[in-house]
């Protein structure tokens, strides 16, 4: 592989996504979702800034301490909250500015007929995949890179700046969204090369996007949790009665209620026998929670998400603490991309070209 060649790919992919209306249009989507998300953070950040001002001023003045330490305890408010809005939001259109840019980078040349003639120049094939790849990257990068500015400006614009906490915070924002991108592009980009047509490429893409952050996750939820792994253990001496509270066309809402006879004394190896039971019912739901999360794309960008949206205080972890409690959520958030585009790789090497 000479750089030479894997240099000029890049160049041209990056520059045809650039040119692109389709990544136009997403693009300025994703920048105007951007700068509304912060601007109602702003505003919303400095109301709930000069109501914590006046509340200070009032514990300052207050004859009783247990309610002066009370009001005076409150947690500062931070532009980190404006983060966790506009991240939620930009989450569904990034996914699919990923798999806009990568469905038809293979399937193109395909339907087109001219990989072959590509593949006729003295190029290796892991050039062609690679420089497609990291064209597309770029793009990403560059994309991801300017949300982050129009964020930084619109704090400008309200006289905001953050301290140096915050600004990590939001660094470790700006790469799991830009690792979320990128982890559907890779998707698109395996689903091009295994796909006949851009068509069957996008289906199939949107298939597994819907699996992996939609389905995959419901397996976490309490309710879909007790269908598949039974209902946590009964307390002894105690009756569960489970009755519909309320009913649609959509949801069902079941309601439990305990209740325990009166005057029953409980065997104190039952009661044993019940915790034990219960804490292995917990570790149980928390595993499958995690490994669920950490299977789902979306679960580990909102996991990331919620933990670098919370502003520093006494009760949330430092820097260092946040990046080891997020550490497998980040490796998890680059390992999914990078197996996607290695099953990519594989494939377009062994690909049949005619």
């Amino acid at each position: 592989m000479t750089r030479t060649a894997l240099r000029i790919i890049a160049g041209k992919e990056f520059s045809d996504h650039l040119r692109s209306r389709r990544f136009h249009l997403l693009f300025a989507i994703l920048a105007v979702v951007a700068a509304v998300g912060m601007i109602t953070g702003a505003v919303q950040y400095t109301k709930d800034l000069s109501d914590y001002n006046a509340v200070q001023m009032i514990a300052e003045g207050e004859d009783d301490p247990t309610l002066a330490g009370n009001l005076a305890g409150l947690m500062r408010p931070s532009i980190l909250s404006a983060y966790s809005q506009m991240g939620m939001l930009m989450a569904g259109i990034g996914v699919v500015l990923g798999i806009a840019m990568g469905f038809d980078l293979v399937t193109r040349e395909k339907e087109s007929k001219s990989l072959k003639s590509l593949l006729a120049y003295p190029v290796f094939r892991d050039e062609v995949i690679n420089g497609k790849a990291l064209g597309g990257v770029g793009a990403i990068a560059l994309a991801m890179g300017a949300v982050l500015v129009v964020s930084v400006a619109v704090m400008a614009l309200f006289g905001i700046v953050p301290d140096l906490d915050e600004f990590v915070r939001i660094l470790v924002f700006g790469t799991a969204s830009f690792l979320l991108v990128f982890t559907f592009f890779a998707l698109a980009l395996l689903m091009s090369t295994v796909s006949k047509d851009s068509g069957n490429a996008l289906l199939y893409s949107l298939i597994v996007m819907i699996v992996l952050s939609s389905f995959v996750p419901i397996f976490a939820y309490t309710p879909v949790y007790s269908a598949v792994f039974g209902d946590p253990p009964a307390q002894p001496g105690t009756t569960t009665y489970s009755y519909q509270q309320g009913s649609s066309a959509y949801m069902v809402t079941t309601t439990k209620v305990g209740v325990r006879a009166s005057g029953d004394a409980i065997d104190p190896e039952a009661l044993a026998e019940y915790e034990r039971a219960s804490r292995e019912y917990t570790n149980q739901k928390r595993t499958i929670t995690d490994i669920v999360t950490l299977v789902s794309p979306t679960g580990n960008y909102q996991t990331i998400l919620g933990a670098a949206s919370q502003p520093a205080g006494d009760n949330t972890p430092g820097l260092g603490s946040l990046l080891g409690a997020l550490a497998y959520n980040l490796i998890a958030l680059l390992a999914m991309p990078a197996a996607f585009f290695g099953l990519a790789w594989v494939r377009f090497m062994r690909e049949d070209i005619r």
